[in-house]
Parts: structure tokens; C-alpha cells; sequence
């Protein structure tokens, strides 16, 4: 038995995600605050019960995801002379393996329709076309479909050396919005559905004296194509009208007086090119962009390093209500006399239970340490009963007047993504932006 999974259920699944984002409440958390064993090779998360614990432990600050944080994404192919691209073909068994699409030095998107071997014409010479192509048969022998131009304010928040940011748009934009948009809008108004742009040839035949005729039959109409002979085989097919409607369509050649040659017709997506750019460049990836601004106007602590990065859906506040607000400060708190000094990363004591805690960070001020338990700590709950000390220290330390639960309570809601990487340094005085590409 053999089975796929369709690039249209992949799409689908990317949007119910990206959509999601309007009804439940998204949080990107931030965690980790002591080393891995290798802090040149973080640990790899697991898709466990075991990881999704651990990320909670070590978790000590998250902030709301906003529906402006997130788009579509597909890999980034940049347009270079001298390069060979594949052209689109509905039958390519591992078409997303390919550079069927392209990024200019002006973040313009053009789709391949036929590939001519080197490419060495810039698409960017036409540029934006919001209809038709961009036929290059007669220099390079390529032929060009623009689909967008990447919007500058999209283009500063999204686009990376790897990905293109990829939007559909489902209403017409207002006058005086940035012109790629409305370039956008008017490809999307424009495209032809069940056209053909390019016909393959399959077998180039033998014995061809003249050129065969090319007959084109299907449930669309009009389209139209000529055969071009040397050396006593087909050399090239030009579409001479694209038509429109097809969903199907066989291509026959007759006379010529040569033989088995054999040609077929490559149809596009469902509403043509260009109709919605999600489609014909296969982005079932998201691009995340969430921004942390120190220590948030004193809401999450910002004195200590990260190195684990989390998505959780639906989180729960400590008083049992969902979580709404912008950010919350996840670690553990402890409300202590003043006196001591507790550095980030500090291991702290309690004399009488013995529990242990990494402090995250140190209220100096109001005696609040915050601090996280993990495997290395134990999980021995702090009381107030507990003078607070390092655990290097053999005496002295601090009452600890109040032990706080974390503002959001651990293990709620559904941890649906973990990153684990290298240390990131973070302080009150600095942003933070940190991108995720998500790929479903």
C-alpha cells in the first residue's frame, strides 16, 4: 500500500494554525536559564510527555503572540545569473525540491512556467506584470510568472536569508496601501483558471521531415500550441494561447512524417497562477516574529539568559482564569529580608527543607528573588520556615517572608513547539527579536 499526504491538506493544516491565532491565545516562553552539559550542543527536545514537563520547569517568562506576529513562509530561491531553474510541472513528484520560484534583488516572486537550461535574463528587466508572463523564450528561454512583490514593512518583520514571507489577500486593498499590494491584488484579479503555459515533451520522436500539428483536447478551450523540428526531432513546443478551464487535456501530434513523439500539457492550481500564492509556492511553513523589549515594563524578569524557546496554546493564569494579558512572569517567586546578594544563575537553599532553586533574577530592592526547580535542583518546595542562602553558604541567610506561585500555572494549556539552542543574553536595557519557522 502506498499513501501521501497532499500539499492542499498541508496548506490547510498551516491555516487552521495561523487562524488559530484570532479564537485561542498563543504564548512564546522563554526558559532555560542555567547550562546544558554542552553548551555548544543543546539537548535535543523529544516529542515526549518527559519534554513537555521539563519545559515548564524551566520556563520563567512568556509573552502573547499578536495575529500580526505570524504569516505564511516558503523557502527562499534567489534569482542569480548563470543558474539553471526547474520549471512548474503538475506531474513532478518532488517539485518542493526544486527552484520553481524565484526572489529578486527587489523582493519581486516570479513562478518558473519553462525553463530554458541557464537563466541569464533578470526577470526584474519586465518586473511587475499583473497579467500575463514574462516570456523570455527568444533570450533565455525561460518564461516568467509574477506573483508578488514581498511589502516593505513585511519585508523588515518577515523576510529572512532562508524564507519569503507569503500572504493571500482576501479583500481588495485600500487606496494609497503600499503599492505591493495592490500589484498583488490586481495578479490575483487577473489570473486565468485551467490555462496552459507549457507543454513538456516526453519523447522528442525520430524522422521528422517538417513540423507535426499540435492538437490540444480536454474540458477547457482554446489553447493552442506549435511544434518546432531540427535535426528530425521536436526541439520545442510554444503555447500559442493559453486557454482557460482545463482540468485535463491530452495532447496528440500528427503528420511531420516522423514518429513517437509524444507531448503533454501542464496545468496549474485550482483558480490559475497567481490566485493565491500560498498554492504555487506550497507554504505549509509560518514564519513567527515576536519581539521582547527588556524586562517589559517590569513584567517579566530580563537579567538572565534563555535557552529554550516555547509555544504554548491556551495557558492558564494562577487564579484559574485563561491567560490574557501581554506577559507573564512564569519562574517561581520568593519574597525575602534584604541583605544578601542572589546573582542570575546563583543556586539558592532553603536551611530548613532543603529545597533547591536557580535564581532567574533578584529584586534587590523588594527582596524578590524569582527562580526555577529542574532535575539538577529537585523539586523540594520552598516554606517560610526557610532562611534562603547560596548553597555554597554554610551560614547566615534571609527570611523568607511569602513563598508566590508562578503567575501562570505550569502544565496548562498544550506546549505545541520547543527550540533548544544556545545561549541568548538578555537585559533590561535590550530587544529581542526572535524568529521561528514552523513547518507542518
Amino acid at each position: 500500500m502506498s499513501a501521501i499526504i497532499t500539499s492542499e491538506f498541508r496548506l490547510n493544516t498551516t491555516s487552521v494554525f495561523v487562524d488559530a491565532l484570532g479564537t485561542d491565545s498563543y504564548y512564546m516562553g522563554l526558559g532555560r536559564p542555567n547550562n546544558w552539559t554542552d553548551e555548544l550542543n543543546p539537548d535535543v527536545p523529544y516529542e515526549n510527555v518527559y519534554t513537555t514537563n521539563t519545559v515548564w520547569e524551566n520556563m520563567y517568562a512568556m509573552k502573547k503572540l499578536d495575529s500580526t506576529d505570524i504569516t505564511y513562509t516558503c523557502p527562499r530561491n534567489v534569482w542569480v545569473s548563470g543558474q539553471t531553474y526547474s520549471e512548474y510541472d503538475d506531474r513532478d513528484s518532488n517539485l518542493e525540491g526544486k527552484q520553481y520560484y524565484v526572489i529578486s534583488d527587489n523582493n519581486n516572486v516570479y513562478l518558473c512556467l519553462k525553463s530554458g537550461g541557464v537563466s541569464t535574463k533578470d526577470p526584474d528587466i519586465e518586473g511587475v506584470t499583473t497579467s500575463g508572463v514574462i516570456d523570455y523564450t527568444n533570450a533565455d528561454g525561460y518564461i516568467w510568472k509574477y506573483l508578488f512583490t514581498v511589502p516593505v514593512d513585511t519585508g523588515t518583520k518577515f523576510l529572512t536569508a532562508s524564507f519569503i514571507p507569503v500572504v493571500h489577500l482576501d479583500t481588495q486593498p485600500t487606496p494609497g496601501s503600499d503599492t505591493a499590494l495592490l500589484n498583488q491584488w490586481a495578479v490575483q484579479q487577473n489570473t486565468v483558471d485551467g490555462a496552459i503555459y507549457n507543454v513538456k515533451i516526453d519523447n522528442a520522436g525520430t524522422g521528422y521531415t517538417s513540423a507535426p500539428t499540435v492538437t490540444i483536447e480536454g474540458d477547457g478551450t482554446n489553447a493552442t500550441a506549435t511544434a518546432t523540428v531540427s535535426g528530425g526531432v521536436i526541439t520545442d513546443i510554444e503555447v500559442t494561447n493559453i486557454g482557460s478551464g482545463y482540468t485535463k487535456a491530452i495532447v496528440t501530434l500528427s503528420g511531420g512524417g516522423g514518429s513517437n513523439g509524444s507531448v503533454r500539457a501542464v496545468i496549474g492550481p485550482k483558480g490559475g497562477f497567481g490566485a493565491d500564492p500560498r498554492v504555487d509556492l506550497r507554504t505549509h511553513y509560518v514564519i513567527i516574529n515576536k519581539v521582547f523589549n527588556g524586562n517589559e515594563a517590569g513584567t517579566i524578569p530580563s537579567a538572565n539568559d534563555f535557552r529554550q524557546i516555547t509555544l504554548v496554546k491556551n495557558p492558564i493564569e494562577d487564579g484559574g482564569s485563561p491567560a490574557a494579558a501581554n506577559a507573564y512572569t512564569v519562574a517561581h517567586s520568593l519574597e525575602v529580608s534584604l541583605g544578601s546578594t542572589f546573582d542570575p544563575d546563583d543556586v539558592i537553599e532553603g536551611t530548613v527543607t532543603g529545597a533547591k532553586g536557580f535564581v532567574v533574577e533578584y529584586d534587590s530592592v523588594n527582596g524578590i528573588i524569582k527562580y526555577v526547580q529542574n532535575e539538577d535542583t529537585g523539586y523540594t518546595p520552598f516554606t517560610t520556615s526557610d532562611l534562603i542562602r547560596l548553597e555554597t553558604a554554610s551560614t547566615g541567610g534571609e527570611t523568607c517572608t511569602a513563598v508566590v506561585d508562578p503567575e501562570v500555572q505550569h502544565y496548562s494549556g498544550d506546549v505545541v513547539f520547543v527550540e533548544n539552542r544556545t545561549a541568548v543574553t538578555r537585559a533590561s536595557d535590550q530587544i529581542e527579536t526572535i524568529r521561528l519557522v514552523i513547518e507542518f
